[in-house]
């Protein structure tokens, strides 16, 4: 029997080529609404959990609590300060009259 040689196949190398990215419209990106950033209100919330005692809290999640709550936490810590602020005047008050008397008899 006669020897047949079949063609080779030859191979066809395909260069891959880099994909372009589409550019995004702006239509489909969601925006991001701007939230509120106090940074003031956030380092005077720690700083008035810590001055008061964690409590058996982590820190981490007085930050959290900071974090999300600060106006809130910051408005009733105010609260707190303008009662010691009154008792403080009252008691400067008390205290002057009782130095005046005490001066006036002497």
């Amino acid at each position: 029997m006669p020897k047949i040689n079949k063609p080779k196949k030859t191979v066809k190398t395909v260069k891959k080529t880099k994909k372009l990215k589409k550019p995004v419209s702006r239509v489909l990106v969601k925006t991001k609404s701007p939230k509120a950033k106090n940074t003031l209100a956030y380092y005077q919330c720690l700083g008035h959990q810590t001055q008061q005692g964690l409590k058996g809290k982590k820190i981490t999640g007085a930050c959290h609590d900071c974090k999300h709550n600060a106006l809130t936490i910051n408005a009733k810590m105010s609260a707190q300060k303008v009662k010691d602020v009154q008792k403080l005047a009252q008691a400067h008050a008390n205290f002057k009259q009782i130095l005046e008397e005490y001066v006036r008899k002497h």
